[in-house]
């Protein structure tokens, strides 16, 4: 989260403190300092957030405010028509995930069939995976797979790196921050090598504690916080804000997110 800013001003006491010594008059000047506490702007204006017709929107005219949904085989059969008439713009389509205790690569089941009905009723599409990489290899196994799965596909949203903690206790457990972070910089290096956007997804935990922000924040973010509140202040440039969403076409709760894009 962004600071706030420390000015430090030397200020000038213009009055003369005397002391004599051996009959010597001697003159010192007094110097103080004094913080002056700047607070540092949001990226975004938080308070032109709103929620209108069910659907979070940033209200400035600069920018443009698209709904989206994020899914996976959780959310099963999916009507795609259905979805696209209930005013979503945009989906991010789980590719896969690597299992986070036995560490084997998984395709999403639904992947392509979402991916197809999504194109057909002209959604917007993106992808994220799921990683429990520990080490650069499997990183490099995680990118050849994304890749691969997408190259039929036109890609408007960008490709995301989704690492999260598991309930359960998984692999990823004891990796240090520099690791994380150097995993995930790896996996959109080579996405941006391959003409993609990438993205790295988190919540402010993730984000600020288990990743160095200062470096990860070379590529765009995917804020996850469940609030109509939004808390970060640095940039990004997609918040999912609910993951209790109702949306036409799907069964049970979805994530819902907003993606806000530059006129």
């Amino acid at each position: 989260m962004r600071k706030l800013k420390i000015s430090r001003i030397i200020i000038l006491i213009l009055v003369p403190i005397l002391i004599v010594s051996g009959g010597v008059c001697v003159a010192y000047m007094l110097f103080t300092q004094k913080e002056s506490v700047i607070e540092e702007k949001s990226y975004y204006d938080l308070d032109l957030f709103s929620m209108e017709n069910g659907w979070m929107t940033y209200n400035d005219s600069s920018y443009k405010s698209l709904t989206g949904i994020d899914v996976s085989s959780h959310n099963q059969y999916i009507d795609w028509y259905s979805v696209k008439q209930d005013g979503i713009d945009f989906a991010m389509i789980r590719v896969g995930y690597r299992g986070a205790q036995e560490g084997i690569l998984h395709e999403d089941a639904y992947f392509n069939t979402n991916m197809q009905a999504a194109i057909q009723y002209k959604i917007k599409v993106g992808a994220y995976f799921f990683s429990s990489a520990i080490t650069e290899d499997e990183i490099d196994e995680e990118v050849n797979m994304v890749l691969n799965e997408i190259r039929n596909y036109k890609i408007d949203m960008p490709i995301v790196f989704d690492m999260e903690e598991f309930e359960k206790g998984g692999r990823i457990d004891n990796l240090t921050q520099g690791q994380r972070t150097n995993l995930a910089l790896r996996f959109c290096g080579k996405i941006k090598k391959a003409g993609y956007d990438p993205m790295i997804y988190g919540n402010m935990t993730w984000l600020y504690q288990n990743y160095d922000f200062e470096k990860i924040s070379e590529y765009p973010i995917w804020l996850a916080s469940y609030s109509s509140d939004c808390p970060m202040e640095d940039k990004f440039e997609m918040w999912q804000y609910s993951n209790i969403g109702q949306v036409n076409g799907i069964e049970g709760d979805v994530d819902i997110n907003i993606y806000l894009q530059k006129k």
